[in-house]
Formats: C-alpha cells, structure tokens, sequence
C-alpha cells in the first residue's frame, strides 16, 4: 500500500472512531446526567476537553505563547462572538435540553445544523442555493419538524419531551449559527486553534452558571465508571474526535467527511435503544431519513469549503 493509499485508509479509520464516539457520546451523557446535574457534568466534560485540546495545539505551534495565543489579538471580538454562540450558549442549550429528551432525538435534531448554516449564510449574503439546495434545504427542515413534534413515545405539547426535543432545536440552531460565523476566520486561523481558543474562554461562564448545582450533587453516588464516562465524553468526543475529524477534513474533504456524519443519529438511536432501553418510533426513523436525506441533496448540489462538526 502506498503512502497516498496509507493516508486515505488511516482517515477513513479515525472517522468511524470520530462518529462511533459522536453517536455513543450521546448515550453516555445521558446515563451521567442520572446523577449530576447538567450544568455541573458539562463543565467537567469541558475542562478535560479542554486539557487535550490545548496540549495538542500547543506543540503544534511549537510551545509558543505568541503563536498561542495570536489569533485571539488579531480577531479578539470575532473569536469573542464565536465563543459566545458556539460554546457558551450552545453548550447551555444542548446539555440542559439533552437532559430532558432522549438520546436519539438528540442526536437526530443535532444533525440538522447544516440547515441552519445554510440558512444563516444566505442571509449573510456569502452563500446561494441552487433549486436542488432549497428542495434539500426543505425536505431536511420537514424532518426535523416531525422529530421535534412527533419524537416521543406520546404526543404531548405539556411533555418534558417535547420541551428537550425544542431546546436541542435551539442548540443546533446556534451551533449552524457558529459554523456560519467561523467561515471567514478560517481562512486566517486553523480550526484547531480557533476551537481551542473559545473552549477556554467559555469555562470561566460555564463554570458559574454551574456553581449553585454543587451543593445539590450527591457525590457518594459518582463511581468511578461516571468519572470515566465524563472523560470519555470530554476527552474523547470531544477532545481526540475533533482533532481527528479536521485531519479527515484536509485528507479527504469536506464533502466526503461530512458524509460520515450522518451515521452519528443512527449510532445513537440504537445504542440508545440498546443500553438505555429506550424506544425507535416510527417518527425518529422518518425525520431522521428526510433530514439526512435533505443534507445529501445540498450537499451535492454543492461543495462545500469547511465541515465543523457539532461539539456534543
């Protein structure tokens, strides 16, 4: 096998690690949120994400401060806007509104943020769709529709369902929101760096709006497995997949990594069915279909520069 071939293997192999971890990510948080509130298991997971990450993209500038750190003095309010939006935000919609639906819908709602970078671009004037995009666009919307609204075992407007399916719809909203923001930053600053940046920047507003949930943790019941969990959560889906998945972006493309991504919803609703117990309905796997099947179509009518993949 030649080193060309060598390569293209290797990414292939670190995205089914990428989407394997994004898909059981969605099940282990749930099962850690059964003894830690939200806002408490998401600051952990963070911080240990935030320890791999800033190790990784430290030796890549070669264990300098001013390279460290230059992104942040050339576009200080730019990276402020995304840590805002992206991390910040998004991460306060996505655990509080994981904690009150499943898995699955979860992670089927969260693969509709293409739609809303999609939408927000074209608002912003740097990006057209053809007719085959706006079809995609629609079909995709129509799917996450039925998810949000029909995803539960009971059709209830009063459900706790319903209220998390609603958030999570907020969290992928902000999140396509921060992909659409990231764009002309980009081209200046590596992905890595622009993601580390922001993810340190955010735990300080995470870690108070968590502060009046610690008294309220029984730390008795936290075994050793949730702590593993957590860093499984923060280190590996986190942390690892991101570095992995930006590799596979430079080595394979946008377009084709992007494709690997529509198998974390499935990865999820299985596992989720497996290991927590909790029931495929007829409206997942049709939502799911039409909101993957909608990507597929706008992502072939055309090409797209960056994949950013949703931190979850």
């Amino acid at each position: 096998m030649n080193a060309p071939a060598k390569r293209s293997y290797r990414s292939e192999v670190e995205l089914l690690s990428v989407v394997l971890f994004w898909g059981l990510n969605f099940v282990i948080v749930k099962m850690v949120l059964e003894v830690m509130h939200p806002h408490v298991m998401n600051l952990f997971r963070l911080v240990a994400a935030a320890l791999v990450l800033t190790l990784i993209y430290w030796r890549r500038v070669g264990g300098s401060a001013e390279a460290f750190w230059r992104p942040l003095r050339t576009d200080r309010n730019a990276i402020l806007r995304l840590t805002l939006v992206g991390w910040i935000l998004y991460q306060a919609a996505f655990i509080t509104g994981l904690d009150k639906t499943s898995a699955g819908n979860g992670a089927i709602i969260m693969s509709s943020a293409p739609i809303w970078t999609a939408l927000l671009s074209l608002l912003m004037g740097t990006e057209k769709l053809s007719t085959r995009s706006w079809f995609g666009l629609f079909l995709s919307i129509t799917g996450t529709v039925t998810v949000v609204t029909f995803g539960s075992a009971e059709l209830s407007f009063s459900s706790e369902l319903l209220l998390g399916n609603g958030i999570v719809l907020g969290a992928a909203i902000l999140w396509g929101s921060y992909t659409a923001l990231t764009k002309p930053l980009v081209e200046r600053h590596s992905p890595l760096s622009l993601t580390v940046l922001a993810l340190l920047l955010c735990l300080i507003p995470l870690g108070l709006l968590s502060l009046p949930y610690w008294q309220g943790t029984d730390w008795s019941r936290i075994t050793v497995w949730y702590w593993l969990a957590i860093v499984f959560s923060g280190a590996l889906s986190t942390g690892i997949a991101i570095v992995f998945w930006n590799n596979a972006v430079r080595a394979l493309g946008a377009s084709h990594t992007a494709a690997f991504g529509n198998l974390v919803p499935l990865i999820a609703l299985f596992s989720g069915f497996l290991i927590l117990g909790d029931p495929i309905l007829p409206a997942q796997l049709i939502g799911g279909t039409m909101i993957i099947g909608g990507l597929v179509i706008m992502r072939w009518a055309r090409k797209r520069k960056i994949a950013v993949p949703p931190v979850c």
